[in-house]
C-alpha cells in the first residue's frame, strides 16, 4: 500500500509541470544526489516555475517513500525557501542553484545541512 502511494505521488509530482501548463526556463524534473552526515542517497526534485519571480518545488525520497515540497522565490539562477511536510508543517530552508547546462546544486537545512548535486532529466 505504502509503495502504491508513493508511486501515484510520484507520478503526479512529475506531472505537475504539466498540468500547471507552466512554462518557465527551469521547470522539470532533476535527478539528484543527497549528501549529509547519514550518507549519499538518490532523490528527485521536480521544479515549477509559478511566475517569473516564484518557484515550488517537490523532493521525492523514493529509498523512505516520502515526499515533501518547497515555495520560494527565484532570482536569476537562483531559488531560496521554506520547506513544508505534506501536512503544510514548515521544517526547514531550501537554497538552490540552476546552471545553464541543466545542472542543479544547493543545501536543505531540516536542522543539518543536506548538499545536492545532479542533473535534469526532462
Amino acid at each position: 500500500m505504502k509503495r502504491a502511494l508513493f508511486l501515484a505521488i510520484v507520478a503526479i509530482a512529475l506531472s505537475a509541470p504539466v498540468l500547471a501548463t507552466a512554462v518557465g526556463p527551469l521547470d522539470g524534473a532533476y535527478s539528484v544526489t543527497e549528501t549529509s552526515s547519514e550518507g549519499r542517497f538518490l532523490d528527485y526534485v521536480v521544479v515549477l516555475q509559478k511566475e517569473a519571480a516564484q518557484v515550488a518545488i517537490a523532493i521525492l525520497l523514493p529509498d523512505v517513500e516520502t515526499w515533501f515540497y518547497g515555495i520560494g522565490t527565484l532570482s536569476g539562477s537562483t531559488a531560496s525557501g521554506t520547506l513544508f511536510v505534506p501536512d503544510g508543517t514548515s521544517f526547514g530552508s531550501f537554497a538552490l542553484r540552476f546552471g545553464a547546462d541543466g545542472s542543479l546544486s544547493g543545501t536543505l537545512d531540516t536542522g543539518e545541512t543536506v548538499d545536492l548535486n545532479g542533473s535534469r532529466l526532462f
